[in-house]
């Protein structure tokens, strides 16, 4: 024991004198060395700064991008390959139905009001002037079809005779001073228009034909045709044989 504690002293000794032994820089050094060595931990202020600094930095926003453009559908070409029977039969069906439309306006009669007309001036058998010169209105009696005034016929012998002035000079008789009665288109301010006349009830188309200066249009009323065949049957106007 008493061994031990002598050579524990000689130890100790013998290091406090090696301590004393070295150089002073030297033994700076190693008070430094371990000085740094105790303050190796602690942070750096330089590093303290980067990290508050990225911390402290404000956070970016984010990028804002425009919405994309919503993808629009081709348009779809017409269908140019239709089968040419097809627009055929579709233009024959517009066709028809235009036409029936026309047709139905042409059945359906204009609505019509009744006229007086005086001072009548008959122009020939179909044709006659009414009201004063500056205001005259030249009408044209419907349904039928009549010879000019100067206008000439033939018997069946060949002879010629003037049976336009006749059937004008028929008419003029018929009339006299009368007023003619006219049935014309609605709200009409026409000076020259086609219309159905009377003189006391008496129709002057049906009167010319029954007493043959006059002919039915196309497809003629019944009563015309009717007219027609006791004119001829009677041999009036135009139906005489000399």
């Amino acid at each position: 024991m008493k061994i031990l504690s002598l050579l524990f002293s000689l130890l100790l000794g013998a290091a406090v004198l090696l301590f004393f032994l070295q150089p002073w820089d030297r033994l700076e050094r190693m008070l430094g060395g371990t000085g740094t060595r105790e303050a190796a931990p602690a942070k750096p202020s330089g590093a303290g700064e980067e990290t508050a600094a990225v911390e402290t930095a404000p956070p970016k926003l984010a990028e804002v991008r425009p919405p994309a453009p919503t993808p629009v559908a081709p348009a779809v070409a017409p269908n140019t390959s239709t089968d040419p029977k097809t627009n055929l039969l579709a233009n024959e069906k517009a066709e028809a139905e235009r036409s029936a439309a026309l047709q139905q306006k042409a059945a359906t009669p204009a609505p019509r009001e009744t006229k007086r007309y005086f001072k009548v001036k008959v122009l020939d058998a179909g044709t006659f002037e009414a009201g004063p010169p500056t205001e005259a209105v030249v009408i044209r009696l419907e349904g039928i079809d009549t010879q000019e005034a100067d206008e000439t016929c033939k018997t069946r012998s060949g002879k010629t005779w003037p049976c336009g002035a006749k059937a004008r000079a028929a008419l003029t008789l018929f009339i006299r001073s009368r007023a003619v009665t006219c049935s014309v288109p609605q709200g009409t301010t026409s000076n020259d228009l086609a219309a159905r006349c009377s003189v006391m009830d008496q129709d002057l188309s049906t009167w010319l034909v029954r007493r043959g200066w006059a002919t039915p249009q196309g497809n003629s009323e019944p009563e015309l045709a009717k007219a027609l065949d006791a004119a001829k049957t009677e041999k009036l106007g135009l139906w005489q044989v000399e």
